[in-house]
């Protein structure tokens, strides 16, 4: 709304002064051997015709006929205007010849001259304006369109967290219930990942230093609930602390291996999880794929709500700036993804 009122007052303010021009103009151009007080207020008289016209034209005809397709209504107000004002201001001009007892000029009282003129300055307002209209209904659209972006982000990140807390209040749940002496390391690193999660992921980019430390606690918080031997891996390569990636970004794709790669397993299982930083920021992980033991049902599929989620923030955040892999295999799964270091 602010912003609004600035563009008007703005608007304004180069209106006044184009219309100051313009008299100034019309006083330097009028009519020889009239005084000079007089030519000031026909100068001023006439611009105020042409700014009446023109504000009429851009107030009231542009938005109600032009904006809607309405282009005879429009065409024929306009003439209608010119038309009326053609009469008036030559009526007035003839007042400012007796005043000073002179025959006025051709031009001065000339009705079709004054009708062309009106016609002419009515035009050029409507063809400065049309580019301007447009601009204007960009940068509406564009800032909607932001709007929109800004609140689906949210809404993704908060479909995010609880299914993280959901996961792992579970683990300690489970934790209480055998009297663990884990259960208050996983209260402190549950507590740091959410101190993270509720006042650094609120920005549009965090340091990838920081999100690889909460997928690290993370990691951490899994291995603790596991009771199965597993391979669990994070590797690093490339400086890390300068470096700004959206928030909980990976951890959709860390949180579907741990769910579906270490579960109904009967061999070795593990996770692989690497970080190439150069010009781009590469992320893989790969897990090994369940082997069903006797009694249960194979899984059908792998995903979910994160990595749906996971998918639309890169559409959002990265368009056209990532590319995302998926290697379904019989005995592993892998993700790779890449974000082009001009998006970063």
């Amino acid at each position: 709304m602010i912003q609004k009122l600035r563009y008007i007052t703005r608007a304004s303010y180069a209106q006044l002064m184009i219309w100051m021009i313009f008299a100034l103009l019309l006083i330097y151009a009028g009519p020889r051997g009239w005084s000079i007080p007089l030519i000031v207020i026909w100068g001023i008289s006439n611009t105020l015709i042409y700014a009446i016209c023109t504000n009429i034209n851009l107030k009231l005809l542009f938005p109600k006929f032009l904006r809607n397709g309405s282009f005879l209504i429009y065409i024929g107000s306009i003439l209608g205007i010119c038309l009326i004002a053609a009469p008036l201001q030559s009526l007035m001009n003839q007042y400012f010849c007796n005043l000073e007892s002179v025959a006025c000029n051709d031009w001065i009282n000339d009705q079709r001259f004054h009708f062309i003129s009106l016609l002419i300055i009515t035009s050029i307002s409507t063809f400065a304006r049309i580019p301007l209209d447009w601009l204007t209904v960009q940068k509406e659209k564009q800032s909607l369109q932001t709007k929109n972006i800004e609140t689906e982000l949210n809404m993704l990140k908060n479909q995010i967290n609880p299914h993280f807390l959901f996961n792992t209040l579970n683990n300690l749940y489970a934790l209480s219930l055998k009297k663990s002496d884990y259960a208050p390391e996983l209260i402190l690193k549950l507590s740091d990942m959410l101190r993270y999660m509720l006042y650094e992921c609120n920005e549009e980019r965090v340091f990838l230093e920081k999100e690889i430390q909460y997928i690290r606690n993370y990691i951490d918080l899994e291995k603790i609930r596991l009771s199965q031997s597993a391979d669990i891996q994070i590797e690093i390569i490339g400086e890390v602390s300068a470096v700004k990636v959206a928030p909980l970004l990976f951890i959709p794709f860390i949180e579907n291996s741990f769910k579906h790669g270490l579960k109904l397993s009967s061999n070795q299982s593990f996770i692989k999880i690497k970080f190439e930083i150069s010009n781009t920021i590469k992320f893989s992980i790969m897990n090994s794929k369940p082997q069903p033991m006797p009694g249960f049902k194979p899984m059908q599929s792998v995903g979910g709500i994160g990595l749906t989620n996971v998918r639309k923030r890169l559409e959002l955040i990265y368009p056209g700036s990532y590319k995302l892999n998926i290697d379904n295999q019989l005995d592993s799964y892998t993700v790779e993804l890449e974000l082009l270091t001009n998006k970063i």
